[in-house]
Order: structure tokens, then sequence, then C-alpha cells
């Protein structure tokens, strides 16, 4: 996934590749997949099937006299009439070709999930330092793109940021939200008990020096969405932090005192890089924060239309994978350029223009299951327990992606959206009595 998806565009190479393995994997999960298992996640598959069935229905042809009458089809109506095209059958979406990229694009996470559910409690906490390699290894290659040549071959895509420390996607937003994810993921593994006192210490050691890299990292990549979700993932690791108990009979004073010595040393490295950054002008992302817009379009341009553009397809919406056909359709003049726009950068408008209000009523209740799950694991079940500390990484790498999401798009990527499954799984296992449905011999 993350040497294939890196990329939201729909004519990517690469996806050729990563599509059949999706239709693949889901295959091979349906194999041992057993009642149990669904019946334990049965919310999860509630909400996943919703998903699959919206955009499935976008693709269902409509007779001409349904379609016609939907809200937006006007112009397009005429133009059949024009050519003789009157008894057309049409799907919803306006832009179908795109519309199954969509609905194709959900197998990825589906066979995490399907993948994840069958995993038991531990094997499920064991994805928490491979996803911490796997975002390192981006993070490392980021580095090397941006000491090296901006047409190095170490850029994966062809339309990309060159020039950013991108890693394993085309686009530094999305690279950067990766990595501010990693913040709460490597507080609970450096928190994590341990028998041996060298281990924990070892482990420390790691997610702070992986911590400190990240910092720079994510100012140079010039993306102003990984800056602030960086502060939200650093604020969220702070929240996180728990001191692991010694395992030897050292004096716990002088424990408490390294332990108390050793977050301020570290905390200092990580404002010192942060502003040594920002003085040797490397802060990309600091100066588009602030540097005003000298361009003629803007992102709160972007959502006016979009608002418009919800209301001029309501209540069904232009359908699954149809923006950028038909943001044209409203365009300013003074905006047309040489460029074009590929999404509204506000993945929520988005959904709010292709989806409509199904779209929005879903998302509605995505949100309360997620603000009532979170209640349950901030203040309900044990904080000691290792899946409660995972469930709480996940919301709080949730509720960055969120944010990240109303200025950008990074769940139209393969690799992020993996990722975003792999929260959600550690947000609906921790519980506080469930236990691990065991491996099956046979399933679906």
């Amino acid at each position: 996934m993350f040497l294939t998806g890196g990329a939201s565009r729909i004519e990517v190479q690469s996806l050729i590749i990563l599509r059949p393995l999706s239709v693949l994997a889901c295959a091979i999960a349906l194999l041992t997949l057993k009642k149990e298992h669904c019946l334990q996640y049965r919310g999860l598959f509630f909400g996943f099937a919703a998903i699959f069935l919206l955009a499935s229905l976008h693709l269902v042809p409509l007779p001409n006299a349904v379609w016609s009458s939907l809200n937006g089809r006007a112009e397009l109506q005429a133009i059949d009439n024009l050519v003789g095209l009157k008894d057309v059958w049409r799907p919803l979406t306006l832009t179908p070709m795109n519309g199954w990229h969509a609905l194709l694009s959900l197998f990825a996470p589906l066979a995490v999930l399907l993948l994840g559910i069958q995993l038991s409690r531990d094997d499920l906490n064991r994805l928490l330092p491979l996803l911490i390699g796997l975002g390192s290894l981006s993070a490392l290659l980021g580095l090397l793109q941006v000491i090296g040549d901006p047409q190095s071959p170490l850029y994966l895509y062809e339309v990309t940021n060159n020039g950013s420390a991108v890693g394993f996607f085309s686009n530094r937003n999305h690279a950067a939200t990766l990595l501010a994810c990693l913040f709460p993921m490597l507080i609970v593994f450096a928190s994590a008990q341990h028998d041996k006192d060298d281990t924990q210490k070892v482990r420390q050691m790691v997610a702070f020096s992986i911590a400190i890299v990240l910092v720079p990292l994510i100012l140079i990549t010039g993306s102003r969405s990984g800056l602030l979700g960086s502060i939200v993932g650093l604020a969220g690791a702070a929240l996180l932090y728990q001191k692991p108990k010694p395992s030897t009979s050292k004096s716990a004073n002088s424990t408490v005192k390294n332990v108390q010595f050793r977050q301020w040393f570290v905390a200092a490295i990580v404002v010192g890089l942060g502003f040594l950054t920002f003085f040797l002008s490397r802060a990309e992302a600091i100066d588009r924060l602030f540097a005003p817009d000298l361009g003629g379009e803007s992102r709160s341009d972007f959502l006016v239309i979009s608002i418009e553009l919800f209301w001029k397809y309501f209540p069904l919406g232009s359908g699954s994978g149809s923006y950028a056909d038909v943001y044209k359709v409203l365009e300013p003049a003074k905006f047309i350029d040489s460029t074009y726009q590929n999404r509204a950068h506000n993945d929520w408008a988005e959904i709010a223009v292709t989806f409509g209000l199904p779209g929005l009523l879903l998302l509605a209740v995505s949100c309360l299951q997620f603000l009532r799950r979170t209640f349950l694991i901030w203040f309900k079940l044990d904080a000691k327990r290792r899946s409660t500390k995972l469930a709480r990484a996940a919301s709080i790498a949730i509720v960055l992606i969120a944010l990240a999401s109303v200025g950008d798009y990074p769940l139209r990527t393969p690799i992020m959206m993996c990722v975003f499954a792999v929260f959600i799984l550690w947000l609906v296992s921790a519980n506080s009595n469930s236990q691990s449905v065991p491996h099956a011999s046979q399933g679906v």
C-alpha cells in the first residue's frame, strides 16, 4: 500500500497493481471470516456497508424521466435533446467513470478492516510499531528528497510537489498529515510498560528520536495543514503520556527526576529544532501560513462555490467522483487559466456536493458515533490498558485527519484510507471485557 497508494489521482499507473490486489485481499479475508467476527464488529460493518451502498447506488442507471427530474441536470438534458439522446438511461453520478474509481477505491480500506477484525487484540496492538516504522520510512524518504535534486527519481509520482518532503506520497499535505499522526502513536510506544527498564529506555529513546526529526521535517514540507496538525498531535501526545512504572528497585524519587529531566530535555530540543529551522529560512510551512494569497483563487473561494454547487444539485448531489467536472459549471471567469481544480480542498464540502443530503446524514451519524466512542474510551475505560491507550491515540489521530480535511483531502489517498481503517480498528476494539474471536479455519 505504501509503495503504490500515495496519490489520489485516478490516472496514477500504480493503481493497476493496487486495485486488483485490494480486491484479492478482500477475497482472502472472506476465506477465514466467521460470523462471530461480524457480530463483534457489527457497528463497523453497518457503517462501511452504508458507505459502500451509497457509492454503488450512484452507479445504477436511472430512466431518463427520473434522471432528468433531478436538480442540476437541465443543461445536460438540453444537450441530449439537441443530439437526439432523449431516452438514454444514466446513473446518478454525472461522471460514471470517476464513480467507478471511487467505488473501487473502497476495497483497500475494506481489506484492512476484513483482515483486521480477525486479529487478536495483541496482534492489533502489534500494528503500532509497524505503522510507526512505515511512517518513519516515509519521513526518511522525504528527508532525502529535500536534500537531493527536486527532479530526482526519489519522487514516486509524476504529478507531485517537487522540492518538498512528500515521502511515499505525491502531495506534501498528505505526507505531513501522516507525520503528524505519528506523535500520539510514538507517545503510546514510549510509555508502554515493559518488564525490563533497559527496554523501556530504548523504546523512549527511539520514540523521542523520531519525534525530534519529525518537527523540522514537517516545517520544511511547506504544508500548512501539516503544521497545524502537528500542534494537535503534540498536544494529544502530552495528554496521552503515562510514565511507566520502574521494574527494578531503584529509588522512586530518582526515577521521577530522571523522567522529568528527560521530558524537559527533549522538549527543549524539539523547540530548539523548530526555531532553528525557522531562522534558517527552511520553515516553508510557517512562511506559507502567514504569506498573503498572491493568486486569484483561494480556498475560501472554493468553499463559496462548493456551497453553491451543493444547493444546485440538492438533495442527492452531483454524484461520486464528479466534483472536478461540476466545478467548471460555476467556475468564475476570473479563475479560468492553465490550471484546473481537481478537488474542493475541503473534503467535508466535497462530500456534501457529490453525495448531497444522504452523504451529510451519513457523516452526521458517523460523527455522533465517534463522539460517543471517544467519550467512552477517555472517561469510562481503564487508562492503564494498552488497548485503551491505542484507542485514545486513534481518537486524536482521527480528529487530526478531520481537521486536515477542512483544508485538504488526505483520505482520498489509499495510504491514508488504510491507516484510517487501522485507527478505526483501534478505536472500536478497546473494551473492558470483550474477548478476541479465535482464528477460523473456514469462513464466508
